[in-house]
Parts: C-alpha cells; structure tokens; sequence
C-alpha cells in the first residue's frame, strides 16, 4: 500500500509538470534545459495545514495528506524500496549515479544528521554570555519542509510546460535565537530521490 501511494503520486506529479510529445519529451520552444529550485511543502505559519484553511497550498502540502506521502518517501527511501542517487551540491546535475543499497543503508544508519553550532546563552550567575557546544541534530522525515527540484522549461502555446528532472528532500533545522544572538535555518539534502533516463549513467 505504502509503495502504491508513492507511486502514485509521483506518476501525478510527472503528468502535472510535463506535456509529452511522440518522443517523450516535452513539446515547445526550450526556455532552459536545467532549473534548479526549493518548494517549501510544510507552512509552520499557517494555524491550520488542512484543506479548511483558503491558505492551505501557500507553500504547502494539505495535513495530513501531505505528511504521509513524506513519511512513505523517506521510507522507501530508507529501505531501498525506491532508488536514490548521490547529491553533489557542486555538481552540473548532467548525470546522476544510483548509491548502491548497502551505501543506502549505512547512510540511513550512521550519516542522517548534522552537528551545528547554537546561540550563546545569558549566563546570570556570571553576568556574561556562555559559548555552547554544537548540537546534533537527527535528519528524519519530520525534517523535510522543502523539495528540491530539477527541472526542464518549455514554452508551447503561451504555455510553460515542466519536465522534472530530478527531486530532492530538503532536510530544515531551525535554530531558535537567544538574548546574545540571531536564530537561523539550517538546508541540507543528502540524496536525488528521483531522477529521469536522461540523467542516469
């Protein structure tokens, strides 16, 4: 059931971003041959992530539809349901290789988080700002607040029309400020989790 659902909705994504002609392609004049971008999928400001609220897709999947189909991504993903590739954030994204299910598995076990570094805290016994050590933080499905996504632009008919290429979760951490200093978000993404023929090796 669970791989039905990822199936699913990835073959509705596809038809919703691509129009395809006769030799798979997607028809029309190229506006670009590669785009990359973030889609924030999980709003934290909205009050209400269902389909009650009128602002409900502003930056994000309907609770808990959309919950669920990041839980069964990253589990496919995790359990090598599903193939996954290696992610070079210097890369020209012109190939993409599969990560073999043992590298998968180690990864999952051993690699899924990150150690940042937090604000310092006010200190009043001594009235001054105290340095505090980096945190680990576990990179899991809760993590996942965006999806990256490659993709070819085409205009036909005054129309664009979408290829993905290739789509990627964007694991968030946000870090709350302190009196001392500034809070930030974290972006970080480990693995393609799909990828058209074109790019494979």
């Amino acid at each position: 059931m669970k791989r039905f659902l990822f199936v699913a909705v990835v073959l509705s994504l596809l038809s919703l971003s691509a129009c395809n002609n006769g030799d798979g392609g997607i028809s029309g004049d190229l506006v670009t041959r590669q785009i990359l971008y973030d889609v924030p999928i999980v709003n934290l400001q909205l009050e209400d992530r269902t389909e009650k609220d009128p602002n409900w897709f502003w930056e994000n999947l309907p609770y808990p539809a959309g919950d669920k189909f990041i839980d069964n991504l990253f589990a496919d993903a995790r359990d090598c349901n599903i193939p996954i590739y290696y992610y070079d954030p210097e890369g020209d994204y012109e190939h993409l290789e599969r990560i073999p299910d043992k590298e998968v598995k180690n990864m999952f076990e051993n690699e899924m988080f990150v150690s940042l570094p937090v604000p310092d805290v006010f200190d009043e016994a001594t009235n001054g700002f105290v340095s505090r050590p980096n945190v680990d933080f576990k990179l899991d499905q809760t993590r996942i607040l965006k999806l990256r996504f490659l993709e070819e632009w085409r205009i036909d008919g005054g129309m664009i029309t979408k290829k993905v290429l290739a789509m990627a979760p964007v694991f968030t951490i946000n870090i709350g400020g302190t009196e001392a200093q500034e809070g930030y978000a974290y972006n970080t993404v480990k693995f393609w989790i799909m990828a058209d023929e074109k790019l494979l090796k």
